[in-house]
């Protein structure tokens, strides 16, 4: 018969134990969902966050990688920019101007939280 690891015994009584969020919780300072999403965060691409979990209120600025929930959305969602330094590198002034089309291209600034 072989021997179980203690580490692998406690780890596995622990993650059964009713309390074991509360314990999180006191020891840490937040709740385990604080804690996975701020994980999450520091070490996941934001575009791959926000198009692993389709995110409904978050962008990725296309030039930065900085999230964003307001921006440039250029053509229906083929770029997003969270500025217009990020936009102008990509784009003149006069190339966003035609694509806007005084508001009837499919190029325009937004707010994804509306």
């Amino acid at each position: 018969m072989t021997k179980k690891d203690p580490v692998d015994e406690l780890r596995e009584e622990l993650m059964a134990h009713p309390d074991l969020e509360r314990f999180f919780t006191d020891k840490v300072g937040m709740s385990l969902k604080q804690y996975m999403a701020g994980y999450i965060i520091d070490n996941t691409e934001v575009e791959e966050l926000v198009d692993e979990l389709d995110l409904e209120h978050t962008r990725c600025c296309s030039e930065c990688g900085s999230p964003m929930y307001e921006g440039y959305c250029i053509e229906n969602g083929a770029e997003y920019y969270c500025s217009d330094e990020c936009l102008h590198k990509h784009l003149t002034e006069e190339e966003y101007n035609a694509l806007y089309d005084d508001g009837r291209g499919d190029s325009y600034w937004t707010s994804w939280l509306d």
